[in-house]
């Protein structure tokens, strides 16, 4: 039976990634001392996704006016109204989200403090970009523009597939651009962690509760959209991961070992495919789904017959029968699934005779992925 060497195939190619662009778990922000209790304490942004790319909704002066509330002293060599316009100008420059941009910076340099980062405030370095456990100094940008624009290209980066860093809007700043692979794998900030931006949890929450603030300060609320909207042909809402102990697996509407790479396509949208370990890498970035399958004899490696054999799940879509779906704690798989999930950082959730497996990755008190192996149809 060769669907070990299968789904190790699919892991070797699908989780490193998460990794690779940023290269570490990045800081997180404290409470502001002496500041306001608002933006940590008010009810989750949305219910729905917030998409990366788009026009920032605040002006530069309606997001300085929100952080003069906040009675935190940033360590930075503008003006903070300065900063701010930088982000709106350069997030709008590249059609990405500059006003949630500035907000991740928050998370990113502890309120513009910088306290206990590698980073320095003369490094015009509001991202974290090239922090990394085993480095002694992230990315050092010659101006506070430059550091801005290559957060917000490197955001481009993470949220189009199409983007290139031949096309950025303006000059290519992110030294760092090419590392993310592949392109458009998070086009969501709910997409941000699980190892993509960043490994640590509860990322996407503590940014959209923040922007929640700084909207409500300025007498906007947040909006939604849906990941039918942002990736053309994908799914919006809840995405089934079924395996049963009699060996039954579905993933969305694709069946098990019939399930073939055309059904996934008309499941799933289109997504990219290519070529690897004699087998086909489907990736769907939008929905963070990685999934292998092997090709019918006589045909093409990634033809429309080509049969399901494996898949690495990380979005946060993609839920058991159980309920259990990546970004959730690992304290909540142990409760659904037993103790023994909890020892090591792989747990066997469901195992079946036929060989069927689900398996979930799990790191920092999380479900970084939902792992699926699926026996070749006899």
């Amino acid at each position: 039976m060769r669907y070990p060497v299968i789904i190790a195939a699919a892991i070797a190619l699908a989780l490193p990634a998460g990794l690779a662009a940023q290269g570490t778990s990045q800081p997180q922000a404290p409470t502001p001392s002496g500041g306001t209790t608002t933006p940590v304490t008010t009810a989750p942004a949305t219910q729905g996704v917030t998409p990366v790319m788009g026009q920032s909704r605040l002006s530069g002066d309606q997001i300085a006016s929100w952080f003069a509330t906040q009675k935190v002293t940033p360590r930075i060599s503008i003006p903070m109204a300065e900063l701010a316009r930088m982000f709106v100008d350069e997030g709008n420059a590249q059609n990405i989200r500059g006003d949630i941009a500035f907000v991740q910076s928050i998370l990113e340099t502890g309120w513009f403090r910088y306290e206990g980062s590698m980073v320095k405030p003369s490094d015009n370095n509001y991202s974290g970009l090239g922090a990394c456990d085993s480095c002694s100094r992230g990315n050092i940008f010659a101006t506070p523009q430059d550091g801005v624009r290559a957060q917000i290209q490197h955001l481009w980066a993470y949220a189009d597939p199409k983007a290139d860093p031949t096309r950025t809007a303006r000059p290519l700043t992110d030294i760092r651009f090419t590392y993310v692979r592949p392109y458009g794998r998070a086009p969501t900030w709910e997409a941000m962690g699980n190892g993509n931006w960043a490994t640590g949890g509860g990322y996407t929450e503590k940014i959209l509760r923040l922007y929640a603030s700084m909207l409500r300060h300025n007498g906007l609320e947040p909006q939604t959209t849906t990941l039918r909207t942002i990736a053309s042909g994908a799914p919006s809402g809840p995405l089934a991961v079924w395996v049963t102990r009699k060996g039954a697996v579905r993933l969305a509407d694709v069946r098990g070992a019939r399930g073939t790479l055309a059904a996934a396509r008309k499941s799933l949208g289109p997504g990219t495919t290519r070529a690897a370990y004699g087998n086909c890498r489907a990736t769907w970035a939008s929905l963070g789904a990685i999934m292998t399958f092997s090709p019918a004899r006589g045909g093409s490696t990634c033809g429309d017959d080509a049969r399901l054999r494996a898949a690495v799940l990380t979005g946060p879509q993609w839920v058991t029968a159980k309920g259990l779906k990546p970004g959730d704690s690992v304290a909540k798989a142990r409760k659904l699934y037993g103790k023994k999930v909890a020892r090591g950082s792989m747990g066997v959730l469901v195992r079946s005779k036929s060989g069927a497996r689900l398996t979930a990755r799990m790191g920092e008190g999380v479900v970084k992925a939902l792992i699926v192996a699926v026996p070749r149809r006899r």
